[in-house]
């Protein structure tokens, strides 16, 4: 007999080990890497077989495996170990792993059908059993949902179950269906009689054509002036035959542009030929291409991409958001047109499967797309490349909590291919890797279109309110905007807030309105008139009165992007307004509608969140202005001033990308801050080399490694019981073996201490040895809890 170990696709946390299985005669195909159906708990859900073995004696009563999902293994072996890597480094089980790299959570949905016993007694039955019998004898395999808008509650459908009158059944749907269109080509029998037919003109013409091109749908018939009735009468006669041919969805089919070859700088042209060599070399690198705004980085992905596909491999190309991802498909798609795909988290589960589909087959080239694309299939990998390669949003926050750029590394080894990395601001770890020889560091020092950076102004925002401006924008900001909508010229502003107003608060006691949920402070957004939580979206009307002390005297505080959008518009009616943020991008497609609408001069101010920042490469903009510069410096995180930093350098450089001198007006409340300062030099190289310094004192990444976990609870007190647990077991750990470096803070509430009605609280580990805490972590009674998350690795320790 033969059996397959298999890990089961189910969002559960604590669903650590594999089940067993037979396999029947039928399925004596099925090895290591097949996605299948199998019975589990009442219902069929989809696995993966991580093993298969024969002739090993089982105990108890083995189910079979019923059906496979595919016509081939959807796991290589490469994909297997990378998954059992990610299981073991991020502390998931086995089956969340795998589950990352398929399109989407689950490719089936079981639904439960109930059918008659036909050897059930019916006198035993009630009258209202005997009607709930009937009616599915009439109606075999009726759903659940049908019988219980019938009869009611499920109690009935429980008793005939009981007596083992009804035969539960599940009916599996596949979520993702192949999209086919009908072809026509000519037959054997058409070509044949062809060059004799000499009556049917229009026959003759559709033949002659079919037979000159080959297959072709029937929209490029009719296009080709040939008529359904002709296409219907060949169909009949036998002399043109058709078929099904599966195509593939493309989001951004349209999304051409011309291709532009820019000549090399010399710094680009000794970067590209480094990459190239290592593409070559059939040996792993990892390049750190560290190159200021606007000097060319995508030009190099460009032609390493070119220059590895003339080697007959496959392009990685990684971008951190959904707004970053229009402008290099475009640049993309003009080069290599249909060789591209595109993923992101706004496609649709079948476009994704169609994405995967193309790369593990060679229908595709070139992959980009957002975190999720580094699990994507391929044929022949030969280069990753990761743009903006210190963006946060590469580190996915639910479980598991991978980073991208870690399994792009481990994956680029595995392959034995290089990895290359791109930013004006790279993340301070990888700029320490590449000052110490573990990646190797090209640069960029000068734009592409040798124009200079643009010229920062630092205007300290307790002086204009001294002033008496109280607008959020400063008399300079103001000015220079008019300015430059004046010369015809754009400006892009950035605000790191969303919502109208940052919150609503009583001014008489002081209350403010809080999430019943969450706690946190609801934000006011004018386009619905009312309070939502951005944690958990609970909405509240607007209240007329405290709820707390029942004054009416309600006031708005802070500023967001639409409070933003009146104070600018109110400069005058010259000014014309695009805002992007994560409510007006909602939709598929708004953010690259958006960049489209304001390229094109249909507005001369773009007001954003941190998406305005980065990624866009307009010619017009000649200003930028930044509100709240230092909103987050003041959060107790390490990574704060990093943030900061990055977000202030990359917003600098959409400024004077063109042929015109760029201006920054930076607003602040703490001018005198030195990242600030550093910031408006632009100034990176300074900016890492003091914050490593700061980083070896405190003991923070790189010289260390973080573990944060994570307990849940609504009982506050239950959570604070089990963290404290925790951290006694991790200390006994310390005190043992007191080389393993090990440092326990905490327990501590999070800086949200409540979302969803769920109590958080942290504890951070520091380590130099995190091997041996994520070990001591796999024996212990914690690693299975359904409320303890690990966070490996994490972006923000708060």
């Amino acid at each position: 007999m033969k059996y397959a170990d298999v890990a089961i696709n189910l969002p559960v946390k604590n669903l650590f080990k594999q089940f067993t299985y037979l396999i029947s005669d039928e399925l004596d195909f099925v090895n290591e890497g097949w996605r299948v159906i199998v019975p589990f708990s009442h219902q069929m859900v989809e696995g993966f077989v991580v093993r298969t073995y024969e002739n090993e004696v089982q105990k108890g009563e083995i189910k079979e495996i019923i059906d496979t999902l595919d016509t081939t293994p959807w796991f290589d072996q490469q994909m297997l170990v990378l998954s059992q890597w990610i299981s073991d480094y991020y502390m998931c089980s086995l089956a969340e792993a795998m589950r990352l790299f398929i399109p989407g959570r689950s490719s089936i949905r079981s639904v439960p059908k109930y059918l008659v016993n036909p050897e059930a007694v019916i006198e035993e039955f009630t009258d209202d059993e005997r009607l709930l019998h009937d009616f599915l004898l009439e109606n075999q395999g009726a759903s659940r949902k049908t019988i219980e808008v019938k009869f009611g509650s499920r109690g009935l459908l429980k008793k005939l179950l009981a007596k083992k009158a009804l035969v539960l059944d599940y009916e599996i749907d596949k979520k993702i269906k192949e999209k086919t269109v009908n072809v026509y080509n000519i037959s054997d029998e058409g070509r044949r009689i062809l060059d004799d037919l000499k009556h049917m003109p229009a026959q003759k013409v559709a033949m002659e054509i079919l037979r000159e091109q080959g297959e072709m749908e029937r929209e490029a018939l009719l296009y080709k002036q040939i008529s359904s009735a002709t296409i219907n009468v060949l169909c009949q006669k036998g002399w043109i035959v058709k078929k099904q041919k599966r195509v593939f969805r493309d989001s951004y089919f349209n999304h051409f542009d011309k291709k532009n070859d820019l000549i090399l700088t010399t710094e680009q042209a000794d970067a590209l030929s480094k990459i190239i060599d290592s593409v070559t070399s059939g040996k792993h690198s990892t390049f750190l291409l560290q190159g200021i705004t606007g000097s060319g980085k995508t030009e190099v992905y460009l032609r390493s991409a070119e220059e590895t596909l003339t080697r007959g491999k496959q392009v990685m190309i990684l971008v951190p958001e959904i707004a970053l991802t229009g402008q290099i498909v475009e640049r993309f798609k003009a080069w290599f047109g249909k060789r591209v795909a595109v993923a992101h988290s706004k496609l649709f589960q079948s476009e994704r499967a169609d994405v995967w589909y193309k790369m593990r087959t060679g229908n595709a080239d070139i992959l980009i797309g957002v975190r999720s694309a580094v699990f994507a299939p391929f044929q022949n990998l030969g280069l990753i490349i990761i743009d903006e390669e210190q963006e946060y949003s590469y580190k996915q926050e639910e479980r598991p909590s991978y980073h991208a750029r870690t399994i792009a590394l481990k994956r680029a080894q595995m392959s034995s291919i290089p990895l290359l990395l791109g930013s004006a601001t790279p993340d301070v770890c990888s700029y320490f890797h590449a000052l110490n020889g573990r990646y190797k560091h090209l640069r960029l020092t000068k734009r592409a279109n040798a124009s200079d950076l643009a010229k920062v102004a630092i205007v300290d925002m307790r002086e204009e309110l001294k002033a008496g401006n109280k607008s959020v924008l400063s008399n300079k900001l103001q000015d220079d905007l008019l300015e430059t909508v004046k010369r015809g010229e754009q400006a892009v502003v950035l605000l790191n807030r969303r919502g109208f107003s940052t919150f609503v608060m009583c001014r008489d006691c002081g209350e403010s309105i809080t999430c019943p949920h969450c706690a946190v402070a609801m934000v006011y957004h004018s386009a619905g008139k009312a309070l939502r939580c951005h944690y958990c979206g609970y909405t509240l009307p607007i209240p007329d009165e405290c709820p707390k002390c029942h004054s009416r005297k309600i006031k708005y505080f802070g500023t967001g992007t639409q409070k933003a959008e009146v104070a600018i518009e109110s400069l005058g009616q010259e000014i014309k307004i695009l805002r992007m943020d994560q409510d007006s991008t909602a939709r598929k497609f708004a953010h690259e509608e958006i960049l489209h609408a304001f390229a094109a001069g249909k507005a001369n101010v773009l007001l954003g969140t941190q998406m305005v920042a980065k990624g866009h490469d307009i010619t017009n903009v000649t200003l930028v202005g930044i509100l709240a510069a230092d909103s987050q410096l003041n959060l107790p995180d390490f990574r704060a001033g990093e943030r900061t930093f990055n977000l202030l350098t990359q917003a600098a450089g959409r400024a004077g990308r063109g042929d015109k001198q760029g201006h920054v007006v930076l607003q602040t409340y703490d001018a005198e801050n030195n990242i600030i300062k550093l910031a408006a030099s632009q100034d990176y190289d300074a900016f890492a080399k003091e914050e490593l310094l700061v980083r070896e004192e405190l003991l923070y990444p790189p010289f260390t490694q973080l573990l944060k976990i994570t307990v849940v609870d609504r009982n506050q007190n239950n959570g604070n019981v089990i963290a404290q647990r925790i951290v006694n077991y991790l200390q006994a750990i310390g005190t043992e073996e007191p080389k393993n470096d090990i440092t326990v803070l905490g327990p501590f509430p999070g800086i949200v201490e409540k979302v969803r009605d769920l109590y958080r609280i942290n504890i951070l580990i520091k380590s130099t040895h995190m091997s041996i805490v994520k070990k001591a972590l796999e024996m212990s009674e914690f690693k299975e809890m359904k409320n303890v998350y690990f966070d490996v690795d994490p972006i923000s320790v708060v």
